[in-house]
């Protein structure tokens, strides 16, 4: 027998500045995001989700960015204020998609939830997920990238993750920890 969840109660216990039905997340740019509750992980409340937005701003302004388990679209929505010209959001859960598609129009935000099969040019990739699902989405969504961002991932996982990072020729270029998980930024490495 399956549980509805309240949606709406979930987010109001656990969504930072919960008010009016909407969480809001005030940016690193200063600008203000509104999210409805639904099922689509990402209400702020979790340190994964805040390292990323933390990660983000020096990386995202004009670029193209692809969002893998974009959940509740905070991560796309979020990118599309910090400047980024075009944001592709992509999930397994069609739920989340609607999600995000929900948060997007409350934001007036512009982004695509249908994944084109090549870039124009390389994307920005953002992937918060636990590292176990970055294993499994990056079967399916290997994309090359100029920067990629990720959190998810344990701090006592770090040492495998970053031999993870390097079998795939990542550079590593930052990386923050926040109540024992990790946010990394990774440049990608042609192999000789």
């Amino acid at each position: 027998m399956s549980t509805e969840v309240d949606w709406a109660q979930q987010w109001a216990t656990h969504a930072p500045e919960f008010r009016n039905g909407q969480a809001h997340v005030c940016l690193p740019n200063q600008k203000i995001l509104k999210l409805f509750p639904g099922p689509g992980f990402g209400d702020f409340s979790h340190p994964t989700t805040q390292l990323v937005i933390e990660l983000m701003p020096q990386y995202v302004a004009d670029q193209i960015i692809l969002d893998i388990g974009c959940g509740s679209g905070i991560l796309s929505v979020a990118a599309d204020k910090m400047g980024a010209s075009e944001v592709y959001a992509c999930d397994i859960d069609p739920e989340a998609l609607l999600h995000t598609q929900k948060n997007a129009a409350a934001n007036a935000s512009s982004l695509s939830t249908s994944i084109p099969k090549a870039f124009a040019c390389k994307p920005v990739i953002l992937m918060n997920m636990i590292s176990s699902e970055q294993d499994i989405a990056w079967q399916e969504h290997a994309h090359p990238f100029t920067t990629l961002i990720t959190s998810g991932i344990l701090a006592s996982d770090k040492t495998s993750y970053l031999a993870f990072a390097k079998q795939n020729h990542w550079q590593l270029i930052k990386i923050r920890e926040s109540n024992g998980w990790l946010g990394c930024v990774f440049k990608e490495n042609t192999p000789l």
